[in-house]
């Protein structure tokens, strides 16, 4: 107040800061506004560098009059100052509440994640062990479908031939199909029905079953196909489904032989002393081969050829197999077997024929360690998988 021309220029100075401010900040702009006259503070002197004209606010003059005007402007100035405080605290706390509610917010989300990730975590696991175990389950159940197949498979291919039962399996219509020459067997077994009336039922089925068994692992030495069995009948032919030229008759004269042979072998269970006597027929000639039925369907031969096999065994003799003459030209090619003329006899529905007795091979002979055929399934069945491993690793070499 003494120095009011130093104190004026500092006035000045601080009141044009105050101006820029004012321009800067809309908050004390407002309360500039609200707080100082709007006409003394627009009054402008456009030939000062300052915004304000320190002279509105009585600076200098008399000490009444400078004491007044600074107590006026000092208080219009102190109002300003409150009103932005004022703003300021409100919005301090605004931002404060934001960011209050913000952290808050992540507090929580931190405090969820750390409530829910224990559970995530264990939830993981045990879907994790859910499907390891789900994954061992349906691979054993795969391995135990692949062999449940296995043997569908190989139970269809026991009633009937391979090619036929692919096709059945692709759903294909099965074609009957013509045979230039096949060669059929027929046999029976002796004095079947005085047996049979001798036994119990199930002495029947067992004594039938050792027979037919052994017979079915013997054949398997052979290019032949197992057709059927009917009662005390077995029928084989070779030549069909799969052609084997001219070869048909040989197998089947060397498959004869054999069974013949080894039937000497079997007993009969309910009489111990007494053994089996096979009744045997071979005949060669042209035959039709089809799937007969839809439920249970059979793969059956038709044609008069199975009819002569069958009158070829009927008429034939214990332990002797008896062939036709289209069988008896077909073995004389070779040379090889043992033939006899029985001479010609009445055949049922065919008139009189002359027929031959198979006698044996000249170069061929059963061994009488494969005759035996006192059945063990289990036996029998590891020497296939052992036969069968050592012919996979004779092909691996």
């Amino acid at each position: 107040m003494q120095t009011p021309t130093g104190f004026q220029f500092r006035w000045s100075y601080i009141l044009s800061y105050l101006s820029f401010a004012r321009v800067l900040t809309e908050k004390l702009n407002d309360c500039w506004l609200e707080n100082i006259d709007h006409e003394i503070n627009t009054t402008l002197d456009v030939q000062r560098s300052y915004i304000f004209d320190t002279s509105q606010w009585q600076i200098s003059g008399t000490s009444t009059e400078r004491l007044s005007g600074s107590h006026t402007g000092i208080q219009a100035l102190t109002n300003t100052q409150q009103c932005l405080f004022d703003r300021a605290v409100l919005a301090l706390r605004a931002g404060s509440r934001s960011i209050s509610s913000g952290l808050s917010m992540r507090i929580c989300l931190l405090a969820m994640a750390c409530l829910i990730y224990p559970v995530v975590m264990f939830s993981f696991k045990q879907m994790t062990e859910w499907i390891q175990n789900y994954a061992h389950s349906l691979k054993e159940k795969t391995q135990d479908l692949k062999h449940q197949r296995q043997l569908a498979e190989d139970l269809l291919h026991q009633m009937l031939p391979k090619s036929v039962a692919k096709q059945l399996r692709q759903h294909k219509h099965v074609e009957a199909e013509s045979y230039e020459k096949v060669t059929i067997f027929f046999s029976d077994i002796v004095g079947f029905t005085s047996i049979s009336a001798s036994c119990t039922p199930l002495q029947v089925v067992e004594m039938l079953n050792n027979l037919y068994m052994c017979f079915d692992t013997r054949i398997d030495s052979y290019d032949v196909y197992k057709v059927e069995t009917i009662g005390d009948a077995y029928m084989v032919v070779s030549g069909l489904p799969e052609r084997n030229g001219d070869r048909h008759v040989d197998e089947i004269a060397k498959m004869a032989l054999d069974l013949v042979a080894a039937v000497r072998q079997v007993s009969i269970p309910h009489m111990p002393n007494e053994r089996l006597q096979l009744r045997a027929g071979i005949h060669t000639g042209p035959c039709v081969a089809g799937i007969v039925g839809y439920k249970m369907p059979r793969y059956c031969l038709f044609g008069d050829t199975v009819n002569t096999a069958s009158r070829m065994e009927s008429t034939s003799l214990p332990q002797k197999i008896h062939i036709s003459s289209e069988a008896y030209l077909a073995l004389i090619k070779d040379n090889a077997y043992e033939l006899q003329l029985r001479g010609e006899i009445e055949i049922k529905g065919k008139g009189k024929m002359y027929t031959y007795w198979l006698i044996g091979h000249k170069n061929y002979s059963v061994q009488n360690d494969s005759l035996v055929c006192h059945w063990n399934p289990n036996m029998a069945r590891k020497k296939k998988m052992l036969a069968g491993s050592q012919v996979s690793v004779s092909n691996v070499s």
